[in-house]
């Protein structure tokens, strides 16, 4: 058995880096970035208008100016604008030469040919000028970052329309299990639903992946070898169950029998001890406990963990935060604990209360979580106001 910092240092050892490739830029929402992106353009590209109004140049104490027609966006005017007179403007259009305020439309009233300010305007107000928000030639965006939904707005404004990539790995995910039959299908006395294979190809969907669900293998060799022969085809396979130590946990076995190299098996951690982990020339193995709080965490630490580095991604391992536990808290320290809990901001300072759980099987608990708190092997009770760690989710 080994602690969790070795197995996350033998999982980024193990993991191939998957291949680059180009993609449109409205294609790469969740993907990470294979290259530093630099501005192609000065944004603005030229001085414009941040209001509906008038543009003028500005004269200390003047509140009225002769109006010279309309610029709108998309719009230029070529004449340099006269001292004392002014030109409408909509948001977004090009400042005309000469200009440097624009005062709001709603401070304003019509006199014939004129404009009046209701009140005075303040200089260089309301004009975004070239390249204030980003310079030609500057990083917009590094290399191994993933891009989200704001991002793209940027990358598409400084001139991209396509971006390479970090392709993402394809993930086959097994469930075993003699016991567990599909939703939708009617329960005998000892059966239960596998909510697993739902849940797993969800957190993969979560971050960018469409799972590819091989559907539920029985505990006995001749079906595990077949479907996890199918598995192993894929860039990473995901098992849930069977990798314990009762007489129905075939999976190590029926695995290193199909040639997965064995790195580690079991990890001091509560849940998710007896987690697997090997590897064939293609494909990272990953065969969680099959108790639902067990697939939860291994997915979190050990799966997401592997896309990151196998997608260059700037951030590979967990991200641990630190709270202060709102209550009395005692557990047995014989290994890294994660509990459900739920944490939330209180006046800047981040509360994180547990959950009751009754043990890796509460699906319950897991559906009131947004984060697990980790209780350390070296402390067996919490005080209201001590200090610890969880991990998001």
């Amino acid at each position: 058995m080994i602690e969790i910092q070795k197995a996350l240092e033998l999982i980024t050892e193990n993991c191939r880096t998957m291949p680059k490739i180009e993609l449109p830029v409205h294609e790469c929402l969740g993907y990470v970035c294979a290259e530093d992106l630099y501005a192609k353009l000065d944004m603005p590209p030229f001085d414009k208008s941040s209001m509906d109004g008038y543009a003028f140049k500005w004269q200390d104490s003047k509140i009225e100016y002769i109006n010279d027609g309309i610029i709108a966006a998309g719009d230029s005017f070529d004449e340099p604008i006269e001292e004392g007179h002014c030109i409408a403007i909509m948001t977004g259009a090009p400042l005309p030469f000469g200009a440097d305020t624009v005062i709001p439309v709603e401070i304003t009233e019509k006199a014939g040919d004129k404009i009046r300010f209701t009140y005075p305007a303040k200089k260089c107000a309301n004009v975004s000028y070239k390249a204030e928000d980003i310079k030609k030639d500057a990083l917009i965006f590094p290399k191994g970052k993933i891009i989200r939904t704001q991002d793209i707005a940027l990358i598409v404004a400084s001139g991209y329309s396509k971006v390479k990539v970090s392709s993402l790995p394809e993930i086959a995910i097994l469930n075993t299990g003699s016991e567990i039959i599909e939703p939708g299908e009617p329960l005998d006395y000892g059966q239960i639903y596998n909510s697993n294979g739902t849940m797993l190809s969800i957190m993969a969907q979560n971050i960018g992946i469409n799972a590819e669900y091989l559907g539920i293998a029985a505990d006995d060799e001749k079906s595990l070898k077949t479907m996890l022969s199918i598995g192993l085809k894929s860039d990473i396979l995901l098992i849930s169950g069977g990798v314990s130590m009762g007489e129905f946990d075939l999976v190590p076995k029926v695995l290193l029998d199909l040639g997965v190299k064995q790195i580690f098996h079991k990890v001091r951690i509560k849940p998710g001890k007896p987690v697997f982990f090997g590897k064939t020339d293609k494909c990272l193995v990953f065969g969680l406990p099959g108790n639902p709080l067990s697939n939860f965490v291994g997915f979190e630490l050990f799966v997401k963990t592997a896309v990151r580095k196998m997608t260059g991604s700037e951030i590979v391992l967990p991200v641990f935060s630190e709270g202060i536990i709102s209550s009395q808290f005692k557990h047995r320290a014989d290994r890294k604990n994660f509990y459900p809990a739920a944490h939330k901001n209180n006046d800047g300072k981040i509360i994180v209360t547990p959950v009751i759980s009754h043990g890796s099987a509460d699906i319950s608990s897991l559906s009131k979580s947004n984060c697990f708190m980790i209780a350390d092997i070296d402390k067996l009770e919490y005080s209201p106001g001590d200090k610890i760690q969880f991990l998001e989710v």
